[in-house]
């Protein structure tokens, strides 16, 4: 099974518990806290990859760490490494956010280009796809100068290229195809 699935189980199953409980605000609060812990600490990563570490020492470890988090929170890190699954807490904590970003109607929408955009660019992009409810989206516009010009937008599993790399690209193929 590959990781992107087993992630959304287990993060369907937390967020699923924690709406019955009324816990999802907290519970999508600490899922942000446990992705920035990951993040930003080497030793914590290597500490969850260690196969050397036995199981049980683990669980101390993750309950003496994440003691501030709610029992919830606690007690699924406490499953995921029983079940030797520590290695996707990263993930499982990502598909708990776009479980949540669902739930509330979010859209994040990732918008690549060679130059910052301003934000009357960015609304002409976004006006060209009315799916896309400019309200209740986060933008976040990421800078890569190879593009030369126009944009890469991401949302979800979704992209569209409407870079100058990628038409330059395309003209070569098809450059290359002809033979003369």
């Amino acid at each position: 099974m590959s990781v992107v699935k087993l992630a959304k189980r287990y993060a369907t199953g937390l967020w699923e518990y924690a709406l019955s409980l009324h816990e999802n605000e907290t519970i999508v609060k600490e899922m942000k806290s446990l992705i920035d812990i990951i993040n930003q600490n080497k030793d914590f990563q290597f500490f969850l990859k260690s196969p050397i570490i036995e199981t049980h020492k683990k669980i101390n470890i993750v309950n003496e760490i994440f003691k501030s988090f709610s029992p919830t929170s606690r007690n699924f890190i406490t499953l995921v490494v029983r079940h030797k699954r520590e290695n996707d807490l990263l993930e499982i904590a990502q598909q708990v956010l776009e479980l949540y970003d669902v739930y509330n109607g979010i859209q994040r929408v990732e918008i690549i280009s060679a130059v910052p955009l301003d934000q009357e660019t960015v609304s002409k992009i976004l006006n060209s796809f009315p799916k896309i409810n400019q309200e209740k989206a986060i933008i976040e516009n990421k800078i890569d100068a190879s593009l030369i010009g126009g944009y890469i937008l991401r949302m979800g599993d979704q992209q569209i290229d409407a870079s100058v790399k990628s038409e330059l690209t395309n003209i070569q193929k098809k450059l290359s195809n002809k033979i003369f």
